[in-house]
């Protein structure tokens, strides 16, 4: 937790008076462990809750509205006003408690303000829970507003017993509480002959020129205080003061002081942090009132005995950004954290520039007084033996003359015989370096380590890379200027981004800026982007306070033995070195690296995380590794020298993305994988992979035909053709597969001729290879039908139709998406061919397939639901028809939204068959929305004007009749 410095020297000096808010009183249960008193807003619905049952309306509606919108004083005087003769008796009944009806341990939070150091507790309740939690309860003074006679004694010669005062009255008083605008207004008006309460605002503003208050559960939004507050700020010209308010956490970003004279304290949470928080503060108020222990004075110029604060660095005290957490969490397990079989240890881990070794330095600053053996530094990864000779000299435990040996003795059995004292080996490679100055097992030191591999012996404490916000907040600090206008905000911000969070990276950054004032934010990205290594010139490195490394990249290695634990982590990190920067689905990762099941990589990722060179969103199953340590590993493990491996894996990958292209189900995890395939396209092209390229192209334009976005898809489609005609070795299949793709996407682009000319390609070119009895000679017969059937050749289109389904049928069985799709398209050729009863039974069989295959929504469904639609229209069943249309278009809207042609068909469907059932009106008006936003090149232009011929008279059918375009597979 951090303390601001002058608040602990006051605590010290028991000049803090707590200000005590309802957040105080919210804590206290009732018996049954519920609320005992409400909160203000809780209060005054209430209020009008007691109203409605009353009978009076009027006050109720006006009441709750002024709530909703935070006008709380207003409301209240509504209340009052409502309440008439009965608002002494509600607010009696809300506060007015006895000590017995509230649960003893949650009083906790109010005994800990007594234990402030302070006998005086200001508060704004009206309430007796203060009253209970004193120590002494049965000597307790309680000032209401106004106790003019003893707060002049306050001023004069201070308080001698616990006093509370009830600023804003108390619950016995309930005539004098204020509550309402005019009850403010008799305390804080700005007229002096307005107030009534004059010594009390007096002595007010006396205490809060000359004190410190501590403000507990209150909030700050009350106006007419804080206002009293920037009044005497600008008064004493800032000097009033200081002020400090306990907030959580989760209030950091959104906490606006109402004055500079107000600094925020900021605990983890409710509940148990804030007492802990408490407690740490009534530690130091506890602590100014014993005798502090002093070192004998008496002992020699050298001593062993003499406690000693040796560490190399500087703290960076208040301007350590983001690593609260961090502190509180290491000083949580040293104290009362899992012992291991060295002792009370405690370990700073992983990536390097994660700040681990200044996070060292800052605990072991902040905690020194803690530790009255004192602290000593190793640095574990340098000449241990020079360091023990120099901290001996330094701590005058021995003479400078004296013989090394005698002085490295000395050091090696403080370190190894001495309790209360903390020890902090930095960069720490192996427990073996260290195992002979570990301590004795009589002996308890606290221990801390930091080091970018795990350590046996060692609790891991949580070390995350910064947030976005405080990597912002440390990148402008370091900087030393501030990010204005909106270019320089983006820029900086996209330079946090570049840098992932690592807070060296980030402190560099800072101090390339600060020192070369002429590069503006947006140059410097600019440079990041094109050129890292001169983005991080060597001398930067004297800015950081550790200086550990010489540059950057040297700090971002990898080291190697981690890979002796863990083999398949280099296999995960070299593979995201070389894939995209987006994290990576598991079974993604898995498929890659041609692992069949996930558990296999378990070690290696968990491990990975740990150490933070991986990151997992969320925590889910996605992993990434840092940007900067992608650019390390990407010079130091050139793909061209592993072109087999980069070969294995880009196949692997895309055996993974051909699995996941044909359901739409599978379209999320397919899209979130796009900048991985795209990243290998990449690599295949660079190391001359050209039929893996190729496939990886046709692999991308997947998820255009799945939106219906044919022209961008049939752009990547066409685009692999040209890319395959340069392959020095043929690729049969995979020339089919773009063939059969791109007469998908130009059909629903509506050239049914090119279309049908290119499936007729690929059905040959997948005969050949795969003869009759194959699902891809299946899937190009289904295409050669529908290009039959959209050039209006029914009777072909039935027999190709006819093969596929018997193919796949014998295949897969009935119960399988392709068999079902096929069931689909032979019963719209019937249907086209007039056979309605024979194409109705067909299509509702296939429904049911694909509803046990499916669920209700899928886009499969829909377009089963539209082709029964079809059917019941063709049999005159209009209302039938119309019914399942919407439905359809429902299941589209949701799923592929508006601007998917399939939903503007349904929109064409349910439009025509509103017509047909007589309700033209209706039909009019969709169409008018629904044709304003077509295009004349959409896929459905042409029948959206032969609809609009039979709708709105004056317009003529356009001479191009639309095909029947379908769905098929």
């Amino acid at each position: 937790m951090n303390i601001p410095q002058q608040l602990e020297q006051s605590l010290k000096d028991g000049k803090i008076i707590p200000f005590v808010g309802a957040g105080v009183s919210m804590t206290v249960l009732n018996q049954l462990g519920e609320r005992l008193f409400p909160s203000w807003k809780e209060l005054l619905m209430e209020a009008a809750e007691r109203l409605k049952n009353d009978g009076k309306t009027d006050h109720v509606g006006i009441i709750r509205g002024k709530v909703n919108t935070n006008r709380l004083l207003a409301a209240a005087e509504e209340a009052q006003l409502g309440l008439g003769a009965n608002w002494h008796d509600f607010l009696k009944n809300q506060f007015d408690k006895t000590s017995d009806e509230a649960q003893d341990a949650s009083l906790e939070l109010a005994r800990l303000v007594w234990q402030l150091g302070s006998n005086l507790v200001v508060t704004a309740n009206y309430d007796n829970v203060l009253h209970w939690a004193c120590p002494r309860a049965h000597d307790v003074d309680k000032w209401n507003i106004e106790a003019a006679v003893e707060q002049c004694n306050l001023l004069r010669d201070g308080v001698k017993k616990p006093t509370i005062w009830h600023l804003h009255g108390h619950i016995g008083d309930s005539a004098n509480i204020i509550l309402t605008p005019d009850g403010y207004q008799r305390l804080y008006a700005d007229d002096v002959a307005e107030r009534r309460y004059k010594a009390a605002l007096q002595t007010l503003h006396h205490l809060l020129a000359s004190r410190s208050f501590l403000f507990i559960g209150f909030s700050l939004a009350d106006e007419d205080f804080t206002g009293q507050l920037r009044m005497l700020e600008e008064v004493y010209q800032g000097a009033a003061g200081p002020h400090y308010v306990l907030l959580p956490e989760a209030q950091k970003d959104h906490f606006k002081s109402p004055t500079s004279t107000i600094e925020p304290v900021f605990f983890k949470d409710f509940g148990e942090p804030l007492l802990d928080c408490l407690r740490h503060m009534t530690g130091i108020a506890d602590s100014a009132a014993k005798p502090i222990s002093t070192i004998n004075t008496t002992v020699a110029d050298y001593s062993p005995d003499k406690p000693v604060f040796f560490v190399p660095f500087r703290a960076k005290g208040e301007q350590m950004v983001g690593r609260r957490d961090a502190l509180e969490k290491v000083r949580h397990q040293l104290c009362d954290g899992k012992r291991t079989s060295i002792g009370q240890t405690a370990a700073f881990q992983g990536l390097g520039g994660l700040g681990k070794t200044q996070l060292a330095v800052e605990y072991a600053h902040a905690y020194s007084s803690e530790y009255l053996n004192g602290v000593i530094w190793i640095n574990a990864d340098q000449d241990i033996t020079a360091q023990l000779i120099k901290l001996s000299e330094e701590a005058r435990w021995v003479s400078p003359l004296s013989e090394q040996p005698f002085k490295i003795q000395t050091a090696l059995r403080r370190l190894r015989e001495t309790s209360d004292c903390l020890i902090v080996f930095d960069n720490l490679e192996q427990l073996a370096d260290i195992e002979e100055y570990l301590p004795k097992p009589q002996f308890s030191p606290h221990i801390l380590v930091t080091s970018r591999v795990e350590q046996p012996g060692f609790n891991p404490v949580e070390l995350n890379i910064l947030t976005p916000e405080l990597g912002l907040q440390l990148l402008v600090q370091e900087a030393d200027r501030e990010a204005d206008g909106e270019q320089d905000i983006q820029a900086a911000k996209a330079i946090v981004e570049r840098l992932d969070g690592l807070p060296l990276a980030l402190e560099l950054a800072g101090a390339y800026l600060r020192r070369r004032h002429t590069v503006s934010w947006e140059q410097y990205l600019e440079l990041l982007r094109d050129n890292p290594r001169s983005a991080f010139p060597s001398h930067l490195h004297r800015d950081s306070l550790t200086q550990h490394e010489a540059d950057i990249y040297s700090t971002l290695k990898i080291n190697e033995t981690l890979f002796d634990e863990e083999p398949l982590l280099r296999e995960v990190l070299d593979l995201l070195t070389w894939s995209g920067s987006a994290p990576m689905a598991l079974s993604l990762l898995c498929a890659t690296l041609g692992q069949n099941k996930t558990s296999a990589l378990t070690g290696a990722l968990s491990l990975g995380v740990a150490l933070r060179i991986l990151q997992q969103p969320d925590g889910g199953g996605r992993y990434a590794i840092h940007r900067l340590v992608r650019e390390v590993r990407r010079e130091d493990v050139p793909l061209e020298t592993r072109r087999d491996w980069a070969e294995a894996c880009g196949k692997c990958l895309g055996d993974w993305f051909e699995k996941h292209r044909q359901d739409f189900r599978d379209l999320p995890i397919f899209e979130a994988g796009l900048d991985h395939l795209e990243a290998w396209r990449q690599n295949a092209e660079h190391l001359g992979f050209t039929l893996l390229a190729v496939r990886m192209i046709w692999l991308q334009a997947s998820p255009s035909f799945h939106w219906g976005v044919y022209a961008d898809a049939k752009h990547d489609l066409e685009r692999a053709l040209k890319i395959y005609e340069q392959a020095i070795q043929p690729d049969a299949a995979l020339q089919a597969h773009l063939l059969s793709d791109l007469d998908v996407v130009t059909s629903g682009i509506g050239d049914y001729k090119l279309a049908l000319k290119l499936g007729e390609q690929a059905l040959a070119i997948r005969r050949g290879l795969y003869g009759e009895g194959h699902p891809d000679t299946a899937r190009s017969l289904a295409n050669v039908a529908a290009g039959y059937r959209n050039l209006g050749k029914y009777d072909k289109a039935l027999e190709y139709s006819d093969q596929a389904f018997a193919i796949r049928r014998k295949l897969f069985g009935d119960d399988h998406p392709e068999t079902a799709q096929s069931l689909v398209n032979v019963a719209v050729c019937h249907n086209d061919l007039g056979k309605h009863d024979r194409s109705l039974d067909l299509a509702q069989q296939a429904l049911t397939i694909l509803r046990e295959l499916y669920g209700e929504e899928h886009p499969h469904i829909a377009t089963s639901l539209d082709n029964i639609g079809c059917i019941f229209s063709d049999l005159k069943q209009y209302n039938d028809a119309l019914e399942l249309g919407r439905q359809a278009l429902s299941i589209r809207q949701k799923l592929l939204g508006e601007a998917h042609p399939d939903t503007i068909g349904s929109h064409h469907n349910v439009i025509l068959r509103l017509k047909n059932v007589g309700r033209k009106a209706e039909a009019a008006q969709q169409f008018q929305t629904q044709f304003r936003w077509m295009n004349p090149g959409d896929p459905h232009y042409q029948a959206f004007l032969e609809l609009r011929a039979d709708l709105f008279p004056g317009f003529r059918k356009p001479t191009h009749k639309p095909g029947k375009s379908k769905k098929r597979r």
